[in-house]
């Protein structure tokens, strides 16, 4: 199913401009079993286009058969101890002293759990409180479900939302959003788990600081949306959210927590110097050919800056 995008999906804005290209990236960048059982293609090129309006970053096409079938069977496997604990540290951080749970016996929900590390870290600051949390993982779910959490292994829908009694006190995804298809259906599933008191904590990676930064970390085939703060308060002020708190960590993602007894105030500004991601990126490509020219590249432990370093070089073409 290809999905063509010329709209910015947050504010229906129609004008946008192009700002980032990545050719022939690599689809799968997690370790599998057996890669013979993959069917092609591979690569992909991608194309970001920004919304001159909310700058929001998002993809203009994207096949939605191939990322549900990464995030339901190819996506990370139960992560060895201290791998993203940076992350997940940062995100605690915020929690304690940015946003804390007021609530002892407080019901906490987490869309997207993985192997239930951050329920892990939230149990043993709140050990009176009910965690519930799903996770389309079969792998992570498990992990998460061995560790003592009530973990369904599903989607985060409307549908879904619909089979739940809870209405939940906190409810945060952390590098889900940018990840969403439908941002109505997520919304509406939020709405139906959530209490005119409750808590929505959004973690996602940062398009304001990938500009300042001239990072392309945020940008790959699995992240359909980059979010600026401009544009995710905008999204979730769209249906009811308004913002309370936030950061930008040091890693480079941004956490925003929301009430629902807010109001609309004033946007954040939008992230500067947009064009110069694309023209760094320019200038480090050519860099990259010139040194590399009429030689044999090894990329050792070939991660995703790596991968990304090849596509915007135009150094390989994978079959």
């Amino acid at each position: 199913m290809k999905d063509v995008k010329t709209i910015c999906p947050v504010c229906r804005h129609t004008e946008n401009t192009a700002l980032l290209a990545l050719h022939s990236y690599p689809i799968y960048q997690h370790p599998m079993a057996n890669t013979s059982t993959i069917p092609l293609p591979h690569t992909i090129d991608l194309e970001y286009l920004i919304c001159d309006s909310c700058a929001h970053a998002f993809q203009r096409s994207y096949d939605r058969d191939i990322l549900e079938k990464i995030y339901s069977c190819h996506y990370y496997t139960p992560a060895p101890s201290g791998v993203g604990a940076t992350f997940r540290n940062d995100f605690i951080h915020f929690i304690k002293h940015q946003s804390p749970i007021n609530k002892d016996n407080a019901k906490i929900f987490e869309v997207g759990c993985s192997s239930g590390e951050i329920l892990s870290e939230l149990k043993s600051l709140y050990p009176n409180a009910e965690f519930s949390a799903v996770e389309p993982n079969e792998e992570t779910a498990i992990a998460a479900q061995k560790n003592g959490f009530e973990v369904a292994t599903e989607f985060f829908t409307t549908k879904y939302s619909q089979t739940l009694t809870n209405k939940f006190d906190v409810i945060y995804s952390r590098h889900v959003i940018e990840h969403i298809f439908d941002f109505e259906d997520f919304f509406n599933a939020t709405t139906q788990v959530c209490h005119n008191k409750s808590q929505l904590i959004l973690e996602t990676p940062s398009l304001d600081w990938a500009t300042e930064n001239s990072s392309t970390m945020a940008f790959h085939v699995e992240h359909v949306h980059v979010f600026s703060e401009r544009s995710l308060v905008t999204l979730a002020q769209n249906y009811g959210w308004f913002k309370e708190k936030k950061c930008i960590t040091s890693s480079g993602n941004l956490i925003v927590s929301f009430s629902r007894t807010g109001s609309n105030k004033n946007l954040p500004t939008p992230p500067h110097n947009q064009t110069g991601l694309q023209s760094r990126n320019q200038l480090l490509s050519n860099k990259i050919q010139n040194i590399c020219k009429d030689k044999q590249v090894i990329f050792w432990g070939a991660g995703i800056g790596a991968v990304t370093l090849l596509a915007l070089s135009k150094l390989y073409q994978l079959d």
